[in-house]
């Protein structure tokens, strides 16, 4: 039990019990007070009806016969005219001066009401104990007001008759909150079913079971919104931990064969069975591969700082012009060496930006190293930047041997590369594009690349980065 009412659902069903058994408590006062207060009104005006009706009997005159005369027409009648009346309801008569002519109640009665009062046409109906009172004056027309005629009955039995109308009254409000306890408990119940259920899918996840997913229906929009955004996380979770195995997988894989054939050239350097030359040759490859391993932990580290979320732009802009000259100056030497020609344009209205210059560095002299690669010696490379639309856009075209369409969804993955059998022996570790977009999200940016994939149309990575870290160097007039 204890448990129960710790739980949300416990705690949503007896919050509403709550509310609503205070609501129908003050109901149930209220329209008791209400019920209460209109059976004394119906009782005392059925009192004053008879009363009445017992006066208007009375012939020009009230002197001790006509007054015994009512009296028997009383008690010859007394089921009709106390119909709605307590079976002790006593009638009595009074002359003039109160003196009393006649009575059907035992032992002395005496009038309860003023003579003033009475003889000013007013019935009065008052409260004596546990007795109700009614007098009304007896009138002639003629010979004006000729006595009063008082009713007195006793108060029991309407109290009984509504303490069953209580009874009643509390019966239905009992029923009705019985019902409402169920209908709430079902309620939340199937409100809290869906969160059991992102439980049950939480807890499977973390047994292992990451494709585990939640179905929750749209009956309450925000607990749908909820069960969507979860298996929207779920999704991402899953990716990332896939990723993460892949980048594990990929990782060791470009480490082993490096590492491999460094051991195998260290042996044989070891056993001293290898010529000055030979050595000399084994030694400058292994210091080959080392440079090698040297660029994939560099890239890693690079990718794993921008990837993880802590960043903060530098606090001084930057020359973006001047700093894509340095980054062409530097990829044109691998250029020329292959024979091939870098054409550059860069319109002069571009603002200055609030990039680090080695982040721009990077994503530049990836985009500039991987067209290089992938062009045949002889190719042109083309490198375009411009200010559009709030955006800085920078893009780099070659004419080599492009991307298949079904490659370019992945080919910002990590490790990722093309398989095309004379990209084999082309160097690289597959994690270029992976960095130029992991930077390029930092500063609110993206990277689209497209490729028809013939031979020869080549490749162009259209690099677009967010206006908010920008700041024109014009001032506006």
């Amino acid at each position: 039990m204890v448990s129960f009412f710790r739980s949300l659902r416990g705690q949503l069903s007896a919050t509403i019990i709550s509310v609503l058994a205070l609501g129908l408590g003050l109901l149930l006062l209220m329209a008791g007070t209400q019920m209460a207060r209109m059976t004394l009104e119906s009782f005392t005006h059925e009192q004053q009806v008879t009363a009445l009706l017992l006066a208007n009997t009375f012939s020009e005159t009230m002197e001790q016969p006509q007054a015994e005369q009512i009296m028997a027409l009383w008690s010859s009648h007394r089921d009709q005219w106390r119909r709605e009346l307590p079976s002790d309801t006593n009638l009595s008569i009074f002359d003039m001066s109160g003196k009393l002519l006649t009575s059907s109640a035992a032992g002395d009665v005496v009038l309860t009401v003023s003579l003033p009062v009475l003889l000013a046409g007013d019935v009065v109906s008052n409260r004596n104990g546990e007795r109700l009172t009614t007098a009304v004056p007896v009138h002639n027309e003629e010979r004006g007001t000729l006595g009063v005629l008082q009713i007195d009955s006793s108060l029991a039995p309407m109290r009984a008759q509504l303490w069953d109308r209580w009874l009643a009254l509390i019966g239905v409000t009992v029923a009705t909150l019985l019902l409402i306890l169920v209908i709430t408990l079902w309620l939340a119940a199937q409100m809290t079913r869906p969160l059991a259920e992102l439980r049950g899918v939480a807890e499977q996840m973390s047994e292992g079971r990451l494709d585990a997913r939640v179905e929750i229906d749209d009956s309450v929009s925000e607990l749908a919104s909820l069960g969507a955004m979860f298996n929207h996380m779920a999704g991402r979770v899953e990716t990332m931990i896939q990723e993460q195995r892949d980048f594990v997988a990929n990782a060791s894989h470009e480490l082993r064969a490096p590492l491999a054939a460094m051991k195998l050239r260290a042996e044989i350097l070891a056993s001293n069975k290898v010529s000055d030359e030979q050595a000399r040759t084994y030694a400058s490859e292994i210091n080959e591969e080392i440079s090698q391993m040297a660029g994939l932990v560099s890239d890693l580290l690079q990718l794993s700082r921008a990837e993880s979320g802590v960043f903060s732009p530098p606090e001084r802009p930057l020359s973006v012009a001047d700093e894509l000259a340095l980054c062409v100056r530097s990829a044109r030497l691998r250029a020329t060496a292959r024979g091939q020609q870098i054409t550059v344009e860069i319109a002069a209205h571009i603002p200055d930006a609030f990039i680090t210059p080695s982040d721009l560095a990077i994503m530049v002299g990836n985009l500039l190293d991987n067209a290089i690669k992938y062009s045949p010696e002889g190719g042109a490379i083309r490198l375009c930047a411009d200010w559009c639309d709030d955006q800085l856009e920078i893009v780099v075209s070659d004419n080599g041997i492009g991307i298949p369409p079904e490659d370019i969804p992945r080919v910002n993955e990590r490790f990722f590369r093309v398989d095309r059998a004379h990209t084999r022996s082309v160097p690289g570790s597959g994690l270029g594009l992976a960095l130029v977009t992991a930077v390029a999200h930092q500063y609110g940016g993206e990277l689209q690349m497209s490729s028809s994939g013939v031979p020869g149309e080549g490749t162009q990575a259209r690099l677009s980065l967010a206006a908010g870290l920008v700041q024109s160097r014009v001032i506006a007039g």
